[in-house]
């Protein structure tokens, strides 16, 4: 079975400049994900989808395959993955005959990653014949006990908000973390998605592992957890 992982990482970024690049714990950020792909040994192929010559030429480095330049009609900020993830495959299946059964996208912005989330993650889908798995963390703040904020004031998400003030009120709702999006090939190309109509969750407990790296501040906050989380958490 042929186990395909993209890593999409665009050139340019508005919060953070050339984010994918930038060192973390004296790596390039890109290099935390790409080295948990490599740890997990689920992958025949592992691929950088970037339009950037210095995170093609970073990747090179850490021998990682980068087919191509991505070209700039879908490397925008609104660009769905989705059209990125269609082109890779296209380019593979067209230039070197492969076509995976498989696919993980796995974003540098999740540089917390596991191998054993990648591991388990293919093994959900092979066991559940689901479309998809989802990488996804329980919500603390239920939309219920929201407001809307109208003409300065706020209003009610719902009008019986109150009911839901208490979180033990709540029924679970769960968000993606953004870490890993796992599906099959033949999903995207039955339902145009990378979802389906199955979708089997893959549920992260630990609250320093859900890191999206989009502001300077949560850059901080990963190289703390990498450098000191470990030791400081035996104090409890």
């Amino acid at each position: 079975m042929k186990i395909l992982a993209i890593i999409p990482a665009r050139g340019g970024s508005k919060a953070i400049p050339k984010k994918n690049i930038r060192n973390l714990v004296g790596k390039p950020l890109i290099y935390h994900t790409i080295e948990s792909a490599k740890k997990s040994k689920m992958f025949d192929k592992i691929v950088v989808s970037t339009d950037s010559r210095q995170i093609y030429n970073i990747a090179k480095k850490y021998q990682v395959d980068v087919p191509f330049l991505r070209p700039k009609n879908i490397s925008s900020d609104n660009t769905p993955i989705i059209k990125v993830i269609k082109h890779t495959i296209g380019f593979l299946e067209k230039n070197n005959s492969y076509i995976p059964d498989i696919i993980s996208i796995l974003q540098p912005t999740s540089p917390t990653r596991t191998e054993k989330i990648i591991i388990d993650s293919i093994k959900l889908l092979k066991k559940h014949k689901s479309t998809s798995v989802l990488s996804v963390s329980k919500t603390k703040n239920h939309p219920y006990s929201s407001f809307w904020k109208d003409n300065k004031i706020l209003k009610p998400f719902t009008k019986n908000f109150q009911k839901y003030t208490l979180r033990q009120s709540h029924s679970d709702l769960y968000y993606p973390t953004g870490m890993i999006y796992t599906f099959w090939s033949k999903t995207l190309k039955k339902y145009d998605s990378i979802y389906g109509p199955k979708i089997i969750p893959l549920i992260i407990k630990e609250p320093e592992l859900i890191i999206d790296i989009d502001e300077p501040f949560d850059f901080f906050i990963s190289e703390m957890i990498i450098k000191y989380w470990k030791n400081y958490q035996k104090n409890f």
